[in-house]
């Protein structure tokens, strides 16, 4: 019997779909009644701005405060 010498090909890895981004999941949300699934992924929105970073600031300095 001859060897084998051929190697069995790959399995190509097919890349993953981007990720929907926050204003779409919220769309989504509101499309089909979760509101507050919604009101919470505009939170988290917010806190990843400018303005929510230096709100979470000034937070912990407050509670730091304490």
């Amino acid at each position: 019997m001859s060897k084998r010498t051929s190697k069995p090909a790959l399995p190509r890895i097919k890349e993953p779909p981007p990720l929907p981004s926050i204003d779409e999941l919220i769309a989504e949300c509101r499309a089909v009644g979760w509101d507050d699934l919604a009101k919470s992924m505009e939170k988290i929105r917010y806190l990843d701005s400018p303005e929510g970073q230096k709100a979470l600031e000034r937070r912990e300095r407050r509670i730091s405060r304490l």
